[in-house]
């Protein structure tokens, strides 16, 4: 059958590509639940605080970018291992730089565009707009119309990474008892800086997670190790995460223990996911491998796609609760068959 699963290729580790690509999925729920946070925060479109749309951020917030940069960091070590430095600083800076800059260029400027619409009331067309979208900076959210990086920030710092890490690679000694001591050291960086923020981003984190996944979680027998607890991670990353959501959607505090729980969320979340996916996720088939391929291209398309569809919607006057399934409905096939054809444009122009 054309989508049999087949047997795992020794030249690829599956799991951490189907992980990839169901955790960049989740991203269409995250941003169109982001419509209806209880927090404040502008969003480039706005409707109502609704603590259920709430709880699915806050529960997600934790281990998602954390667990993006790992991921990035073990397939920087197969793709290191395969060309070399000098290959995957080139490599990097094409297939992070190019997308940056025509994301830049093409989608950014429609969600802040939404937002001034939305949230300033501007009046005039998109193109009158997309002057101003490179004249106009303010606090770089682009949720006053200004510019922004959008959610292409992670493109971005992932190139700085990606260079960083190679300076730190080519540089420490990859001896036993150097590398456990770079894991526990890492590790505890990883979460000590958890909420010292950069420019609202936890950087420090970041960059330590991509190192664990490139020294560490790319090792199969590390994380089969890990894999022997797996139903404990996912226990406590469960109870974490729903108490940490809870707490900060429902309760409103106490603080203290909601930090704990976020951190917590944070580190078991991660482990959890990785775990539980390289037991049951280590399979590929022509489905699952196209699925991958695109997940690049959906991450980049999928926000302004939830955005815009959050708009139009809006101006039909229809309820807020139908507005959020049918961007649900609307968004997940118009990003994936837009990342389809561009795939394939990209195959016959440059293939």
């Amino acid at each position: 059958m054309k989508n049999k699963v087949r047997a795992s290729n020794p030249d690829r580790v599956h799991y951490i590509d189907n992980l990839r690509w169901i955790a960049i999925s989740l991203l269409i729920l995250y941003h169109a639940c982001m419509a209806y946070n209880t927090w404040g925060e502008k969003n480039f479109i706005f409707f109502k605080d609704l603590k259920p749309m709430a709880f699915v951020v806050v529960f997600i917030s934790p281990w998602f970018m954390p667990l993006l940069f790992l991921l990035a960091g073990v397939s920087s070590y197969y793709s290191l291992n395969k060309r070399g430095f000098g290959h995957f600083i080139k490599e990097r800076l094409i297939r992070l730089g190019l997308p940056l800059l025509g994301g830049l260029i093409i989608v950014t400027p429609v969600l802040s565009y939404i937002a001034a619409l939305s949230h300033n009331h501007y009046k005039g067309n998109f193109i009158q707009h997309y002057v101003e979208f490179f004249t106009k900076y303010t606090d770089l959210s682009g949720y006053d119309g200004g510019f922004s990086l959008g959610h292409l920030w992670f493109i971005m710092v992932l190139l700085v990474i990606s260079l960083l890490a190679c300076i730190f690679i080519k540089l420490l000694p990859q001896k036993p008892v150097v590398m456990m001591i770079t894991a526990v050291i890492l590790s505890l960086i990883a979460v000590a800086s958890f909420e010292f923020k950069f420019l609202g981003k936890p950087l420090i984190t970041y960059f330590c997670m991509y190192l664990l996944g490139y020294y560490f979680f790319s090792k199969k027998e590390f994380v089969a190790k890990l894999a022997e607890f797996k139903w404990e991670f996912v226990v406590v990353f469960l109870v974490v995460s729903i108490t940490n959501a809870t707490l900060y959607v429902v309760v409103l505090g106490p603080k203290l223990l909601n930090n704990i729980c976020n951190y917590s969320s944070f580190v078991f979340g991660v482990l959890a996911l990785m775990t539980f996916a390289h037991d049951h996720l280590n399979q590929t088939s022509e489905k699952l491998t196209r699925f991958s391929k695109l997940s690049y291209t959906f991450y980049i398309l999928h926000f302004p796609v939830v955005v815009l569809s959050q708009y139009f919607l809006n101006l039909t006057g229809m309820n807020i609760a139908l507005n959020f399934l049918l961007t649900l409905v609307i968004s997940y096939p118009v990003t994936y068959f837009v990342s389809l054809l561009l795939s394939k444009l990209k195959g016959y122009y440059f293939g």
